[in-house]
């Protein structure tokens, strides 16, 4: 990284001598391992879904953005030479140009403080010092449970572990000059539990930290596998239907993950209420209410906090060199903040909060959530759950969709259980949720106690061609109450 730094700063000297407004440079290193096992078998190369794609990756290159005359033009390079460079700068500048000459409403940046600093995650055992032998002995663990016990159901198995290290350089016009060093691991067991009849189930679950891999190892993870695999065989041999019509539900944090980043994340990216992810992304139902906005009750508090410690969204400045920090996005029930970058923060005429992110040099930063999560609440899970007469605790999820201005849902419940008189009772099997964001939102009025926050972690897909974001969800359990399941 060192080495590359004065051809970054050479870029951005060139492009300073050029009429423009604005411009940035950002150098960086993207480094990727992926290990697949599918039944026990190792599998090497692409693979049936967009998770994995290459099992050793490295890429390093520059990107730069210019804004010229109310136009943003970019290009990238990973041909590291001056002459290259040049030239990257000068196909930028006339796309800028271009751009700015077509524009009815020229681009603006926020005004935002410039920063000189390096930061990194915190970690003890970076996971790409560890060797390929190890990674695959911490796999076969898992694929050993499928051999040394016996079960109901039969099993398919998918096993990937992902580690990755982003390592950038970003400087711009402002003076800003912020390096980021993040090394990240996510183990991602998929299983799917078969019987004769056509009965089946599946489930995938991503453990992940930026902490180091020490961090993952630690977190017991060997009998969290298990349940999951007795919780697959137990809803195919015991789960009984629900009971359908109005009534109480609790859903627990992997259910409040989803609905955290699906239903408040991705409608609260002001790239979104603008518009400009319609064609590629989908749109937001808030582009039609303004800051103030009554979403949902005054117990409901969603935010988002890219500066939580280990988790997989880290990081404490953006790729536009703004410094991150807790965006509250729903807070009492009220549309307080949207996610915002340098472009639509001018917009609003605010600063940025440090929302946009890019995954490689040769991507475009874009308004990303990192760790979007339903905040801790007053109520234990004995309380929330000791008044309801007739209920369903959806404690994870199998199926979920949204339309594309994120206001009519639908979460199909996988691990879930009868209420009966404030009770937890049998299994009931793929309870139903479709229900419209607004009303998700205004029936919740409970959410559970810090202690009751868990995580799951996640890749966000945006744009075209699309941006996989490392990501968390999750929070707190939450209770709606008087809502129809079908």
């Amino acid at each position: 990284m060192e080495e590359y730094k004065d051809l970054t700063e050479y870029a951005l000297e060139y492009a300073r001598g050029k009429k423009i407004e604005y411009a940035e440079v950002r150098f960086e290193t993207n480094n990727r391992d992926s290990l697949v096992f599918i039944n026990g078998k190792m599998h090497i190369g692409k693979l049936p879904f967009e998770l994995v794609t290459d099992a050793f990756s490295r890429k390093t290159g520059v990107n730069i953005r210019l804004l010229v005359n109310g136009g943003m033009g970019m290009a990238t390079t990973n041909n590291l030479t001056k002459n290259s460079i040049r030239k990257s700068v000068d196909q930028a500048f006339k796309t800028a140009k271009r751009s700015g000459d077509q524009r009815k409403t020229p681009i603006r940046m926020s005004e935002e403080k410039v920063h000189e600093i390096k930061w990194k995650s915190k970690y003890n055992i970076n996971p790409m010092d560890i060797p390929l032998a190890e990674k695959i002995e911490f796999i076969q663990d898992f694929i050993n449970i499928f051999s040394e016990e016996k079960f109901q159901v039969n099993y398919i198995h998918f096993f990937v572990l992902i580690n990755e290290q982003r390592d950038t350089y970003f400087i711009n016009s402002d003076g800003a000059k912020i390096s980021g060093h993040v090394p990240r691991i996510a183990f991602i067991p998929f299983i799917i539990g078969t019987q004769p009849g056509g009965k089946n189930e599946q489930s995938m679950s991503m453990f992940c930290t930026t902490a180091g891999w020490d961090d993952l190892i630690s977190q017991n993870l060997n009998e969290k596998v298990k349940d999951k695999i007795r919780v697959i065989g137990n809803v195919i041999i015991n789960a009984k239907k629900p009971p359908k019509g109005e009534m109480d539900l609790v859903l627990g944090p992997s259910v409040t993950g989803i609905i955290s980043h699906e239903n408040c994340g991705h409608p609260h990216e002001a790239d979104r209420i603008l518009g400009r992810e319609g064609a590629q992304a989908g749109e937001s139902y808030l582009n039609q209410h303004k800051i103030g906005f009554k979403i949902g009750n005054d117990c409901v508090n969603v935010f988002e906090d890219p500066t939580i410690p280990g988790s997989y969204g880290f990081y404490l400045y953006d790729d536009e060199g703004v410094k991150a920090r807790k965006r509250e996005l729903i807070k009492n029930g009220i549309f307080n903040e949207m996610l915002q970058n340098r472009e639509t923060a001018a917009v609003f005429n605010i600063h940025s909060n440090a929302a946009a992110r890019a995954i490689a040099y040769d991507k475009e930063p874009l308004i990303r959530m990192a760790n979007t999560y339903f905040a801790p609440g007053d109520f234990s899970f004995e309380e929330m759950i000791e008044d309801v007469k007739l209920g369903i605790f959806m404690k994870s999820f199998t199926e979920w969709n949204i339309d594309d201005k994120r206001l009519q849902a639908k979460y199909v419940g996988q691990e879930a259980y009868l209420i009966e008189n404030g009770e937890i009772t049998n299994l009931v099997l793929r309870p139903i949720l479709e229900i419209s964001t607004l009303g998700l939102f205004g029936s919740i009025d409970a959410q559970g106690k810090k202690d009751t926050i868990e995580w799951q972690g996640g890749y966000c897909g945006k744009s075209d061609p699309a941006q996989e974001c490392p990501v968390w969800m999750g929070g707190s359990t939450i209770r709606l109450r008087k809502v129809r399941l079908g």
